[in-house]
């Protein structure tokens, strides 16, 4: 049964309706997030996304790798508040699922449709990592002990990532297989995002590797990394799913056997070594999207700008620490994942959308309920029928569905602006303006835009 108010009829427009909620930075317990399947189901989505490991907290069960949770799982503080007028606080922040516990939420979602694809990011994202075992950062491990001595209680992008050496490949893919032993999706995600290249480019040890690979640069070598943990999980028969940074290593890679491509003429695979059955998360606007789907990658569309729900969503100075930009729930509403304009081997590509929860700033339940609804439900309606949404049709209905919210205890926004209560007074944000992320989008996608051969026009 979906959720009164929303038009969920029919066959659905897109196979892959998912939400991504990040447990790693903060933890969610089990009760949660069952709690949060049942809403999922309700909307009618189909996939959850657990990110379950960050520069923050590492929050799956590796018997192998003890370490990961007992030190990867706990940091002393978190930051509170965006931007430089943020600080630490001194409340630890600890939590982890047993594997029992996985298996449990994966039965408990797939009796309700939905199925559970874990995210173990790699290679960067890593400070949870290396804290209980640094002989796996850049460096050697005296010299990362020294940098990181628990998870980060900071937010951002950090600098560490993991080394390139055989050991540490061997150990992501020791972790992968128990990951493979507990969740049945098919597929498995490997993260490669934001992964910063410096300690790479300033290691002596890594640059003899690099060029003994015969590889040009470090966006290669990410690449190769990537391919190899890719290759592994075929071999246990998962595909991966990987944000769009995964493709900014070259055009050197192949189909999968039995693959059949539905890119235009000319295309060639994806990155060095990663495959074409990887499935490119794209969330840095459309260039991936368009760049992956030309490359014969199936697409997952996530653009920040229509489907991240920690971002505000109003300009009102009363919203609870307001970052990102404005992303209200007509905004997502206004949604259109696949225009009429697009080619169709970009249609025939994308396989489905994607919101995503980051969870640095949405510490408690009710903080993810305000996030979240009731823009999940404009997002459940344009995942199912495809978008935009004729807003005055949805606005008609919106009564109906958020009286239900309130009958499931879910403290949702009001259409009016925050309650006294959801309000965060004295924490500070940084707000963007759209036209300010649409420039820093342009610069980040820069390679991406350069590999990209034609196609439709980018809409911003």
């Amino acid at each position: 049964m979906s959720a009164p108010g929303l038009r969920l009829d029919g066959e659905p427009r897109f196979a892959w309706r998912g939400v991504m909620l990040d447990v790693a930075r903060r933890f969610r317990p089990m009760p949660d997030l069952l709690r949060f399947v049942d809403l999922l189901a309700a909307h009618r989505l189909n996939v959850l996304q657990l990110h379950l490991t960050d520069d923050q907290g590492w929050r799956f069960e590796v018997r192998g790798y003890p370490r990961l949770t007992a030190v990867g799982g706990r940091r002393s503080g978190s930051q509170v508040g965006h931007g430089p007028r943020s600080w630490v606080d001194d409340v630890p922040h600890e939590g982890r699922y047993t594997q029992a516990e996985l298996r449990d939420l994966v039965r408990y979602a797939g009796e309700r449709g939905i199925r559970i694809v874990p995210e173990i990011d790699v290679p960067g994202h890593a400070s949870a990592i290396l804290a209980a075992y640094p002989e796996y950062g850049v460096g050697g491990a005296d010299a990362v002990r020294e940098r990181v001595r628990e998870p980060w209680t900071r937010f951002g992008i950090s600098d560490e990532v993991l080394n390139v050496e055989e050991p540490t490949l061997a150990f992501v893919c020791d972790v992968l297989d128990e990951v493979c032993d507990v969740f049945d999706a098919d597929v498995v995600g490997i993260g490669g995002d934001e992964a910063q290249k410096r300690r790479w480019r300033d290691d002596p040890r890594t640059q003899e590797l690099r060029r003994e690979r015969g590889l040009a640069d470090e966006a290669e070598l990410q690449a190769w990394f990537l391919g190899r943990v890719a290759a592994h999980l075929a071999g246990r028969g998962r595909r991966v799913i990987g944000w769009d940074e995964m493709l900014e290593g070259g055009a050197t890679g192949g189909a999968p056997a039995g693959a059949t491509g539905g890119a235009p003429e000319g295309a060639t695979g994806g990155a060095p070594g990663i495959p074409r059955d990887a499935v490119v998360a794209s969330w840095r606007g459309p260039v991936g999207a368009e760049l992956g789907a030309r490359l014969g990658h199936d697409v997952v569309l996530c653009p920040d700008l229509w489907t991240y729900l920690d971002y505000r969503q109003s300009d009102d100075p009363a919203e609870p620490v307001p970052v990102g930009t404005v992303l209200s729930l007509e905004d997502v509403a206004s949604f259109d994942p696949v225009p009429q304009e697009a080619p169709g081997w970009f249609a025939e590509r994308v396989i489905g959308v994607q919101a995503n929860v980051w969870s640095e700033h949405l510490d408690t339940r009710e903080r993810l309920d305000y996030a979240v609804f009731p823009r999940l439900g404009a997002f459940a309606e344009v995942a199912w029928n495809g978008g935009p949404l004729e807003w005055s049709d949805f606005r008609t209905r919106l009564p109906a569905y958020l009286e239900w919210l309130g009958e499931q205890g879910v403290g949702h926004r009001p259409l009016d602006g925050p309650r006294a209560d959801q309000q965060r007074p004295g924490v500070p944000g940084v707000p963007r303006s759209r036209e300010a992320r649409l420039a820093e989008l342009a610069r980040l996608t820069a390679s991406l835009r350069e590999r990209r051969a034609g196609g439709y026009p980018s809409r911003g």
